[in-house]
């Protein structure tokens, strides 16, 4: 039975996966589907101009895998004809189960070329843009946005509302302003806020952590649903167990350093056959610090990590840091 649904849509997890630029690939994807085999996920945000301008119907950020499902493509553009263009085109080749609209992103390229959060600083704009979609596309529009430009202009209830009137089928709400970028500091009641003001499925976002958070979230502001990003970094596991917590009410355990970096190279591995292991390596070492965070002795580790240079420097990395490890245990 479907918690609740994005248009027709049924949806059977509340905790979903956020887009993640540089982060949420074709190969991360696989590994959090893993555990969570019923939560939407979400690509990275895609160019609709470049997607179109730049022919890049085959680029590996469109791929998709068979367990890649329910999913949500994200694009980015201001320009209405583009925007659609690749949206059919997405639709054309992917089949998502929605597409989403990035109007949340604070980064300055990306607003500095009226994209992101700046759609929010025009929302009839906005809303005009949604519109176009919803009338044209079968497949559900939803949109992730923040709660303004900045803390005088936090104009998240009128674009949420002017959002629903355009015909978008979920939104989510990440609790930050664009000037906050992802500093400390959300806005956690504007969720009830907004959910009390639309009657399409209002998802939270911004800083939501465990299993506590999630819980908290849920039975005070009533929303639908959460989407995680950053607390998945190094643990692409914990969609799967906040999910199974909140469906049997079982704390998930820490995982030991051994069982972290035998996912960490799980996902190496994995990423080398799909990039070849120059652009793998290169793009894993990022992953590597955070899959090896929080045990002791990392920071003696954290240099090399993000250093390293082939799959076999990594193994004889990760078997220095688990003697290291076993010898602290005894």
């Amino acid at each position: 039975m479907a918690l609740f649904n994005i248009k027709d849509i049924p949806i059977h997890s509340r905790v979903m996966l956020a887009p993640m630029a540089g982060i949420t690939d074709a190969v991360f994807r696989a590994l959090v589907r893993r555990w969570a085999p019923q939560s939407l996920i979400c690509t990275e945000m895609i160019s609709a101009n470049g997607l179109i301008y730049s022919k890049q119907r085959k680029a590996k950020i469109l791929d998709h895998t068979d367990c890649d499902r329910p999913i949500a493509y994200q694009l980015s553009s201001h320009r209405p004809e583009v925007l659609l263009e690749a949206a059919k085109q997405v639709i054309e080749d992917h089949q998502p189960e929605t597409i989403d609209l990035n109007m949340g992103c604070p980064v300055k390229k990306i607003t500095g070329n009226f994209e992101g959060c700046a759609l929010m600083k025009e929302p009839q704009y906005a809303a005009d843009l949604v519109r176009l979609l919803v009338s044209e596309l079968e497949t559900p529009v939803t949109v992730k946005f923040r709660l303004g430009w900045d803390h005088n202009s936090m104009n998240y209830l009128d674009f949420g509302r002017r959002l629903e009137d355009a015909g978008v089928s979920m939104v989510t709400l990440h609790a930050r302003t664009r000037a906050q970028g992802y500093q400390p500091g959300c806005k956690w009641e504007a969720f009830g806020e907004l959910k009390q003001a639309l009657s399409i499925p209002v998802i939270a976002n911004g800083d939501i952590n465990s299993v506590e958070d999630v819980r908290f979230v849920l039975d005070t502001y009533g929303v639908d649903g959460v989407m995680i990003g950053r607390h998945c970094q190094g643990q692409p596991w914990i969609i799967g167990e906040i999910h199974e917590a909140l469906e049997t009410g079982k704390q998930p355990e820490p995982w030991p350093i051994h069982k972290r970096l035998e996912v960490a190279m799980l996902h190496a591995k994995a990423l080398s056959d799909y990039q070849g292991p120059a652009i793998a390596i290169r793009e894993m070492r990022k992953h590597f610090a955070w899959y090896a965070q929080s045990f002791p002795g990392v920071r003696a580790y954290r240099n090399r990590l993000t250093q390293v240079n082939s799959l076999d420097e990594v193994q004889r990395l990760f078997d220095e840091i688990l003697s290291g490890q076993y010898a602290l245990a005894g």
